[in-house]
């Protein structure tokens, strides 16, 4: 297959994934069928079926590329952070806030959360640990947290809340205010993760 035959074939895909994407946001996963996909991305249904075999592996395509979204959203949010504090601060305020931004439709829509949350939940929570891993990691190097942190292990329990977070209301707190939020994690997640033993390098 020439290099030109390869983009081809991940264009064509790409533009599946994202007519099929569309579809299930505005017919819902159960009332679209592959023949409204094919008729979306202006493709015939044989097309399809030499990328997916399938509804469900179109469907989880397309969680995917909502994964995909979401990351890119809230890393654009923790951008505005320049210490680990603050980046942390942020992602929880961008979770929390999410229901919120799905309704206003500025990212999402609540199609397209519940195709994220219908992944494998091992996927999710290893994407995530992933995702929060390089951001670990940079703190070690700086002293912003302790040099024995077990970056995986922790990245895991920052996800673990996170998701809490994003699924569970508080009974004692207003989450939805973002200075509660942010507050929380700084609180309980940072300073808990620094401990005595890490000092800020000057």
């Amino acid at each position: 297959m020439t290099q030109a035959s390869i983009t081809q074939a991940s264009d064509t895909r790409e533009l599946i994934v994202e007519s099929a994407y569309a579809c299930f946001c505005s017919q819902g996963l159960q009332k679209t069928t592959i023949v409204d996909i094919a008729r979306s991305a202006n493709v015939s249904r044989s097309t399809i079926y030499e990328y997916f075999s399938d509804k469900g592996a179109v469907f989880e395509a397309c969680a995917e590329h909502a994964s995909e979204q979401f990351y890119r959203e809230m890393s654009k949010a923790m951008d505005l952070g320049a210490s680990l504090e603050e980046k942390l601060s942020h992602a929880a305020v961008f979770v929390t806030q999410a229901r919120r931004t799905i309704a206003s439709g500025k990212y999402f829509d609540e199609h397209a959360i519940s195709l994220l949350l219908t992944k494998d939940a091992a996927v999710l929570l290893r994407e995530c640990v992933d995702f929060f891993a390089p951001y670990l990691t940079a703190a070690k190097l700086t002293g912003e947290v302790r040099k024995d942190l077990d970056v995986r292990a922790a990245g895991e329990w920052f996800a673990r809340i996170l998701f809490s977070l994003f699924s569970t209301p508080s009974s004692t707190l207003d989450m939805d205010n973002p200075d509660v939020a942010a507050e929380f994690v700084r609180a309980h997640v940072v300073r808990g993760l620094a401990g005595d033993r890490a000092r800020p390098r000057r």
